[in-house]
């Protein structure tokens, strides 16, 4: 098996209210593209995330606070599916993979959470993957909205290089933390957005990771709501530069930001197809 997706439909019906409605038409177009007609892409159920590792990655107020929130249950999916994805890669029966969610991740820190992020998906994953026995890991985050979540999990952790693209100014590496930020600026383009992506992984190149997650918010698109000005065009070209910085190492894409039905509908399987090796599509 070369790429393992993981879904539910409870994504697409019970996700937060700004980032649902494009699941299932997406979902529905992957099914009609051919991509997963053979073995080489399949589709697997998500479940739910363990608690007791959500509770790990998250303080007791945060918990408290979340107990009667209605997107709670789908939030702790959301980690499942991500965990799931990672597990199977780690375990060898997948090469890569692509989670879908129904809540975001990146905005979820250890003791708060804003805009559609409840629980973080990546961080509470990175907890299980080190119980299996791995350790250092690459994050990321193309999503235009900057992860200051994840850089609360991580920021410390130099065993976590985190690069962090968003549409502020400004570019800042730690290179004893191996924290990296590139600002793009509002509306910024196909071009610099891939230029600046090249500049990340470059440092990240003898940075001895065992896994890359890519935080993907298709939000960064010209029709969605985030502060980048891609085209279609960039998304398949930012996968392959991301595939080759990776290398044979395990590598998970996180659905993140997005709200544009047709934008999702024509990313996603794009995206899926660059990592199986059949792009163009």
């Amino acid at each position: 098996m070369l790429i393992a997706i993981t879904y539910h439909e409870d994504f697409g019906k019970r996700g937060f209210s700004v980032l649902k409605e494009r699941i299932e038409p997406s979902f529905e177009k992957l099914m009609e593209s051919g991509l997963v007609d053979g073995d080489d892409v399949q589709v697997f159920k998500a479940r739910p995330a363990p608690l007791d590792l959500v509770k790990q990655a998250h303080t007791e107020a945060h918990m408290a606070n979340m107990e009667s929130d209605p997107y709670r249950e789908v939030a702790i999916l959301s980690a499942g599916s991500v965990m799931m994805a990672a597990e199977m890669v780690a375990e060898g029966l997948a090469r890569r993979a692509f989670a879908y969610t129904g809540t975001a991740g990146h905005h979820a820190s250890r003791g708060s959470c804003w805009g559609f992020c409840y629980f973080n998906d990546v961080a509470v994953t990175i907890i299980r993957l080190r119980q299996m026995g791995l350790q250092r890991f690459l994050i990321v985050d193309v999503d235009p909205h900057f992860g200051d979540g994840t850089r609360d999990f991580f920021k410390d952790d130099a065993d976590v290089f985190h690069i962090n693209m968003h549409s502020g100014t400004g570019e800042d590496h730690d290179s004893i933390k191996n924290n990296y930020d590139i600002g793009l600026t509002f509306g910024g383009s196909n071009e610099q957005f891939l230029s600046a992506l090249k500049s990340g992984l470059e440092l990240a190149r003898n940075f001895d990771f065992q896994m890359a997650f890519v935080i993907f918010g298709h939000d960064s698109h010209q029709d969605d709501y985030g502060g980048f000005n891609l085209t279609f065009e960039a998304y398949p070209r930012m996968t392959q530069l991301i595939m080759e910085a990776v290398g044979d190492r395990g590598l998970i894409f996180v659905l993140s930001g997005g709200s544009c039905v047709h934008v999702a509908k024509r990313v996603i399987p794009d995206v899926i197809s660059v990592l199986s090796g059949r792009w163009p599509a």
